[in-house]
Parts: C-alpha cells; structure tokens; sequence
C-alpha cells in the first residue's frame, strides 16, 4: 500500500488528494489553484499513484525545467520510505544535458549530431548500451541492476559502465511506475511520438501530471517556432552550390537577401517560395555531407523548410536584426490546437499550478475549455502575505525616467527600515542599474546579471541566506521563479512596475491574434504573462507553510479592474512609502 509520505496533512492538502482522485476515476482533465507554500507534490504524487493503482495505470509528470524535479525525487524516496509497496520512478532529462560523448554543439543541433555519430558507429557508450538491432548489452543490463532512479544517479552509472545515459534512463523507465520528464517529452511534435514508443507508454492508459502548468502554453509557442541565421543560411546557400543544386540555391539566396534588407525587425512573406519536393533534394545534401562531426548547415535548413510549408494564419514570419545578428523567425502563435490534442490523449491529466488565476484565460490557451476547474487556498496564507500596492508610483515607459528618484528614495526606506532580507524586482537590467546608482544604502545590496551558471546562481541564493542581505533580481530572470530561501529569512518581496514584454512584431502579431480568435488580444498577450510573472515572484517569500511575507507592488497599473483578477483578494491600497504600513502589519 501506497503511504503519504509526511504524519499528517498540512490545511488544503486533503482537498488536493480528493480533487485528484475524483478526476481520475472520471476521466476528467483537472486544472488544480493551489496556493503556493501548501506542499501541492506530496499530495499530488500521493492521490495519482493511489488511483494509478487502482485502475492499472502509469504516470508521467512533466516539469518545465530540469531544476522542478529534484522535489519530485526527494518526495517519492519519502513515500517508499513510508510505504510496504515500493514504487519504481525514473527521471529522463534532455539527451544533450545527459550526453557523456564529448561535443560542443548547438542545442538545437544535437539530436540530429546524436543520430549522426551513432549511426557512424563512433559513439562508444551507445554500442556498449544497445546493438544494431536493439538488444541491451551486458554493460547496460549490469548499469540497469545499480537501482538508478533519478538523472544524477543514471549520469554515475552511465560513466561507471561507460554506457549511455539517456538511453539507460529509457530502458528503465519501460518497467517504472511512475516518469519525470519535461514539458517537451509530451508536448514537443518532434520528440513526443518517438519517446512515448520508447518508453512505453500509451496515453490511454496514462496519468499525465504537469506541474507549473501556467508556463505550459508559452513553453509549446517556443517549441513550435523556429528561427535560422544568416550564416546558417549562407552555409546551407554553399552546400546547395556544391551539390550543384542551383534552384535550391537561388531559393536561399533570395531568403539572404530578404534577411539582409532589415535593420531591425521586419515582416518577411515568404511563401511560395520552397514547395514540398525541395525538402527531398536538402536531405540528399544533408546526407552527402554529414560525416564525423559535422552537422550540415542544410539540417538546420531542412527544419526550417518543414515548418515554414506547414505554416499558416497561426505563425507569424519576420526577419530580425539585432546589432548585426540577422536572423529569419517563424513563431507560433497558437499553442491551443497541439496542447489540446495532447492532453486529451490521456486517459486523465492533471494541471497543477500556484498561479492558475483566472482558470478560463489559461484553459482557453490550453485548448480545454471543458475541463475541471478546482481553485484550493490556504487559509493560513490570508494571514501569513500581505500585499501591498503602492499607487503614487509608476513605471510607465513615458514617466519612469521622472520617477527613478522616487523609486529610489522609496527603495532605500525599505532597504533602511526592513530588518529581514528582501529581493527587489525590476522589469529590466537597464532599470535595475538605473534605481541601484541613485540608491542611498548599498550595502548588503547583491545585484543579478544576465546568463548566471548553476554555481552562481547557488552562489547568491547562499549568500542572501545570510543576514541583512537584499537582492536585487530581474523578473522573468534568474531568480523570480522556483528558488527558495530557507528559514524565511526573505520576508519581503518588492516588485517595481508591470513587467511587460518589450514591444516587437511577434507581441504586436499574438495581441492581433488572440484579439480575433478571443476578442481578449491585450489581455492575453500582455497583461496575463505579466501577471503570472508578477505572482512567481510574489512567491519567493513564501516556501512553507509557517513562512510569513509582506509583497510589495510598486505601479498604479495594479489597481486596475484588468490587472486586479489576476490578484488575490484583499490588497491594501497606499500612496506614499509602506514602511508605516508595514510595521502595522508586523514586519518591522
């Protein structure tokens, strides 16, 4: 029997359990609000592995990052601790973060760089793991026997047996109760089909958990937009020159010439320029030229064609051009029609999510407007966060630059007067930098920059776990989404404006459309990625139950009706510094 994994159940938990377990033994897709701090995995993992049992079902539960899992690791050990029925699980990353082969390639190049070497026999650790024709090798099947589980574990016995371990993770995943992969294991057309075969699993006869589901339908518009260089393109223009395929190369010479004509960013048409029998002749090129190492420029083209012939009034096409970097871009638009279809296929999905508010914006973007709504909040919250919003201040592009020194000066009450620690939000670097060189008090005061490796990262999040230490972070960036501070010692979260995205074709092109197909344009592709970035970071300060927080938004734009749905009740409404509010509330 399947034990929960703690003594008891923390305020909410039980409602999760029975909502899961209800839209299980429905069928049901279920779109959970659960407030964050609660503890959602325990009883998430808890009430599918129960109805998984019950019905002879497996699991997949799907994170957004390869950082979301380790919880989901940590809590399963804590409930075969717990339990007298043990469950299998095995966690699968992407193959280029698990590749023991050494190489230097371009994410978006691997796999077909992994075909290629494996094909040519040169990658040692796939012949050690299968043969030609599929049978696991004895290196494979003594790595199998090590009790790997979760990608750190398969990543030692893949360089103890010196076999591959992606493909280890799959062998073991065919016989594991439960699967903790990423959103693109499902949701990506490219790898979906070819993984669930490996693995095993049927949708029909699956329980698909996704956590942090809000991401979900920005992560399917990357997955299904595509972007190509011009030196890419110049490559693939040489390569059709020495095949000798000179139509083909008159067709990449226009795209060249249309890509160069842009100084900054531009619409492009481009259709009919490629039809379906130029991708036979890319792939011929592709194959006279992919030995060794090398990934041809026209694999890259080849990609770029498939899904330029398959775009409709959902994509938008356009060149770009930033500082000299030209780039052709075909993004989607509407995650809607895929996401759907996928979560449909199984035989019951669960969307878990701390910022799922309002339920229908982010069903409709989902492609499910049928499913089962369930908002669960803890009480103990109400107490525990205060909201604050500021309205004398804003961050409006044409007033900001009058209002630094306000913001400033009201920064630097905070960062004189809170006797916790703090991480303060901008909506940019630029920003950022611009309040930090008017600032009074300094001291203490840690400052994000873009692209943190892991260990800086970890750096800083040890760093602000000392005393009178603030940060100061970019939302969206490195630091306002799944870190947590322990022993609650960030009591105050600030976040200094709306974090809109910066104006571009692609925004002004998702707004049109989301403005014809849901008369919501603004709304849907301006106010609720910002509003789902502004409550990810609202949630650094709340890790636990027993965690208490004071939030501070700094804009006006927060009190209105549009942007107040996506907020929990009860904001306390204030012109002037919050210092005075705050020490009414208790945080002193």
């Amino acid at each position: 029997m399947v034990s929960f994994p703690f003594s008891g159940l923390r305020p909410g938990q039980d409602k999760i359990i029975n909502a899961i377990q209800g839209a299980v033994a429905n069928r049901e897709k279920l779109m959970l609000h659960a407030s964050t701090g609660m503890g959602k995995t325990a009883p998430v993992l808890y009430a599918a592995l129960l109805a998984a049992k019950e019905s002879g079902l497996r699991i997949i539960f799907l994170t957004a990052k390869h950082t979301h899992q380790s919880i989901v690791y940590d809590t399963l050990r804590k409930m075969n601790n717990a339990s007298n029925e043990k469950i299998t699980f095995t966690g699968i990353n992407g193959k280029r973060s698990m590749c023991l082969f050494e190489n230097n390639v371009e994410p978006q190049l691997f796999t077909e760089f992994c075909r290629a070497v494996r094909e040519q026999g040169m990658c040692d650790f796939y012949r050690n793991t299968l043969s030609k024709t599929k049978e696991i090798k004895p290196r494979a099947l003594e790595a199998l026997s090590e009790g790997i589980s979760d990608p750190e574990s398969v990543m030692a016995a893949g360089r103890k047996f010196e076999v591959c371990p992606y493909e280890l993770s799959i062998l073991n995943a065919r016989n594991s109760d439960v699967i903790i992969a990423n959103y693109m294991h499902v949701f990506d057309s490219g790898i979906s089909g070819s993984f669930m075969s490996k693995v095993g699993i049927a949708p029909e006869k699956t329980i698909m958990v996704i956590d942090e589901a809000h991401n979900l339908h920005s992560r399917i518009i990357d997955m299904n937009s595509f972007s190509i260089s011009e030196r890419t393109l110049e490559k693939a223009y040489e390569e059709a020159l020495a095949a000798k395929e000179l139509a083909l190369a008159s067709k990449i010479d226009v795209l060249i010439s249309k890509a160069r004509s842009v100084t900054t960013e531009a619409l492009l048409e481009l259709d009919g320029i490629f039809r379906q029998q130029d991708m036979e002749t890319i792939s011929s090129i592709v194959e006279a030229n992919e030995k060794g190492y090398n990934v041809p420029a026209s694999f890259t083209l080849g990609k770029f064609v498939t899904l330029l012939l398959k775009a409709d009034e959902s994509y938008v096409k356009y060149a770009s051009n930033e500082g000299g970097r030209i780039k052709i871009n075909i993004s989607s638009l509407d995650p809607s029609a895929y996401a759907g279809s996928a979560i449909n296929s199984f035989y019951s999905s669960i969307l878990i999510s701390g910022t799922f508010k309002p339920m229908d914006t982010f069903a409709d973007l989902l492609g499910i407007p049928d499913a089962k709504k369930v908002v669960i909040e803890d009480e103990t919250l109400k107490n525990n966060r205060v909201i604050i919003n500021e309205t004398d201040i804003t961050t409006k592009f044409t007033s900001r630059a009058l209002q630094f020194g306000l913001i400033a000066e009201r920064i630097d009450e905070l960062l004189n007067g809170f006797k916790h620690n703090s991480i303060v939000f901008f909506p940019s670097y630029s920003f950022m930098g611009s309040i930090f060189d008017l600032l009074q008090h300094k001291d203490g005061v840690i400052k994000e920059s873009p692209k943190l490796d892991r260990e800086e990262k970890q750096r800083i999040i040890s760093t602000l776990s000392k005393p009178g230490k603030c940060l100061f972070a970019v939302i969206g960036g490195n630091f306002s989404e799944s870190i947590g501070v322990k022993n609650n010692i960030v009591r105050l979260i600030v976040i200094v404006g709306v974090p809109f995205e910066p104006p571009s074709i692609r925004l002004k092109a998702l707004q049109a459309y989301y403005e014809k197909k849901f008369s919501k344009g603004f709304e849907y592709a301006q106010i609720l990625p910002s509003m789902v970035k502004t409550m990810q970071a609202a949630g650094r300060g709340i890790r636990s139950a027993e965690d208490r927080a004071i939030v501070l938004l700094m804009d006006s734009r927060f009190r209105s009706s549009a942007f107040t749905k996506y907020l929990p009740e009860g904001i306390k409404i204030i012109e002037g510094g919050a210092m005075d509010t705050i020490r009414q509330e208790g945080f002193g």
